[in-house]
């Protein structure tokens, strides 16, 4: 793949985080949940998990979500954050997980724990209570114990946004087995993983929403990205095959493919190198994003 390809990929039909919070609760995650249960107030905590609540909040508003619970992995930063915002600015209650920690084969800096913090004030500031939750969704036991402290905490979980994800770069031939495993585990896996966790209690409700965001690799192949590809064109099957199992049972699950959106995972020394060898500065790499997009 040519440069020039390469930063078209970043260019080309780029959307806003914010604006990707709002295509969220178009993906049909809005309507009430059949026999809504009320939120109890009780939280609960441990030593991984921080609740921060509103005190006498009303348990239902005249927002969109008013009363709902979203689940958000990955949500430390960037679209998660993001989403996060968004979905507390429609009212609902919002739980986000995040491994907050470095994964060894990733080239750039992940999220980490005073990320989370920032997004639980973020979300605070709409009046809506959060919990956050240091998980990994390689495991699928961290995530059913997230779902657990979800429900524990807020009654239920309504929506589930599969948002955690992570990159590499390397041709095929040369890409270690770290290097390859860990992208599927966290971008395939991961996401397999939290709807495992999650869809019981929505079985049980016969209500939920479940949004993916995956990404526009999922249609296309390029050069030194093939785990990564790979990982998105699989979360394809994933969400199709789900949607058939369960659309019967009150649950839809859906996919969202955004291009390059400006998040620690692409504005880094990584990628960017990636993108424009000759070039590869958080400078130049605006160039390649449309400018409506929001730093997080």
């Amino acid at each position: 793949m040519s440069d020039v390809s390469r930063r078209q990929i970043l260019r080309t039909g780029a959307i806003g985080v914010a604006g990707l919070g709002a295509t969220v609760l178009g993906a049909n995650i809005n309507s009430p949940p059949l026999g809504a249960s009320t939120i109890p107030l009780s939280t609960t905590r441990d030593t991984n998990s921080t609740v921060a609540q509103t005190q006498d909040q009303p348990l239902r508003n005249a927002k969109p979500l008013g009363g709902q619970v979203a689940l958000i992995t990955g949500g430390a930063r960037g679209i998660g954050r993001a989403v996060a915002a968004r979905l507390a600015k429609e009212g609902a209650n919002v739980v986000i997980c995040d491994i907050a920690d470095q994964i060894s084969s990733v080239p750039y800096p992940m999220a980490n724990p005073q990320n989370m913090a920032e997004t639980v004030r973020f979300i605070e500031t709409e009046g809506v209570r959060a919990l956050s939750v240091q998980a990994d969704v390689r495991s699928r036991q961290q995530m059913e114990n997230v779902v657990k402290q979800t429900i524990d905490a807020f009654g239920k979980v309504d929506i589930l946004v599969a948002n955690a994800g992570v990159l590499t770069f390397g041709w095929l031939h040369e890409l270690s087995d770290a290097e390859w495993d860990d992208v599927i585990a966290v971008n395939l896996s991961g996401v397999a993983k939290s709807m495992q966790a999650v869809i019981p209690h929505m079985r049980e409700r016969r209500y939920g929403r479940i949004v993916v965001i995956n990404s526009c690799n999922s249609r296309f192949g390029s050069a030194q990205s093939a785990s990564y590809n790979a990982s998105k064109w699989g979360v394809l099957g994933l969400v199709k095959c789900a949607a058939v199992e369960y659309a019967k049972e009150g649950i839809t699950v859906n996919a969202i493919n955004p291009t390059g959106v400006r998040t620690p995972m692409i504005i880094n020394e990584a990628t960017l190198t990636w993108a424009d060898p000759d070039n590869p500065s958080p400078a130049a790499g605006q160039t390649h994003l449309n400018p409506e997009c929001l730093t997080q």
